[in-house]
């Protein structure tokens, strides 16, 4: 694999690429809430989900939380999962009903 195709975190730890200030700049550029809501609401769609059951799904690579913010919206519980602390600190902060892992 060449050096320009791999991923950050292969290249450094996670606190490197997503530390505080990445994890802050990521929950609150509103771009970036727009593509994540949009695409978390179609894997949802796509999912099939009943409507009238609560299903629990897993978010591996939750970061700050933008896609279970929508689970949630839509019924649903969820446990997140993320290699960057500072990440899950954020998503935490949001207090939403998600539950976190810090693992790889």
């Amino acid at each position: 694999m060449s050096g320009s195709c791999r991923r950050p975190e292969h290249q450094a730890p996670p606190e490197i690429f997503y530390g505080t200030d990445e994890a802050q700049k990521y929950s609150n550029n509103t771009r970036i809430m727009t593509i994540q809501s949009e695409m978390s609401d179609r894997a949802l769609e796509l999912l099939a989900l009943p409507d009238d059951v609560p299903c629990l799904l897993l978010d591996i690579g939750c970061g700050s939380g933008l896609s279970g913010e929508c689970i949630e919206e839509q019924g649903h519980l969820w446990i997140g999962v993320d290699i960057a602390p500072a990440m899950l600190q954020v998503a935490k902060e949001k207090e939403t009903e998600g539950d976190f892992i810090l693992g790889d």
